[in-house]
């Protein structure tokens, strides 16, 4: 904080929020090891931490004008970097492209005790999810999610529209996000 003479982090922020990007270089040089490395801690890759700390400072850049109102920068920041990891994770896990990565996941090849444990639960919880949702979000997701009918097929099985076959889908996928946010005793009570 020193180049800018400030004498506070308050001060900082409260400049960056004003849109001085003389200010912002300055957060963004004081602050990107710790982000980055908050990054590498939860995603073990330098490429994934990299574009993780990139996105949470363009955040901060967007949302700058929200700034003065943080007491505890750093805690904010790590806050911040854990609760967008987790939510590209779940992004990564319910994109259709990763078809892959959940066979791969759930795959029966050998694994430890913990690891089938834990597979089993997480199957076990995104079977209650499925079954908790309303018959005809239900029958839509598994249509297309583990059967992999398209939308126009889904439209045609069910005599509905394909966009309504696609509302349906985001429904229910937000549904099952829900569900995974309840908190982990809540979905894995073995493990508490």
């Amino acid at each position: 904080m020193r180049e800018l003479g400030l004498n506070s982090e308050q001060e900082l922020l409260q400049l960056v929020a004003e849109g001085c990007t003389v200010a912002y270089k300055q957060l963004f040089q004081e602050y990107w090891e710790q982000v980055y490395g908050a990054g590498l801690y939860l995603t073990k890759s330098p490429e994934s931490a990299k574009d993780l700390a990139q996105e949470i400072f363009l955040k901060l850049w967007d949302n700058r004008s929200a700034l003065p109102e943080i007491r505890n920068l750093s805690k904010y920041l790590f806050v911040i970097t854990k609760n967008l990891f987790h939510d590209q994770l779940r992004k990564k896990i319910f994109q259709e492209s990763n078809k892959e990565f959940l066979v791969d996941y759930f795959s029966l090849k050998e694994n430890t005790p913990h690891e089938q444990l834990e597979k089993k639960e997480v199957g076990n919880a995104l079977a209650e999810a499925i079954s908790s949702l309303p018959p005809q979000l239900r029958e839509v997701f598994v249509l297309k999610r583990l059967d992999g009918l398209s939308h126009q097929e889904i439209s045609v099985k069910l005599n509905i529209s394909p966009i309504s076959t696609k509302t349906y889908l985001t429904r229910a996928l937000i549904l099952i996000r829900k569900h995974f946010d309840k908190p982990s005793r809540e979905l894995f009570p073995n493990q508490h």
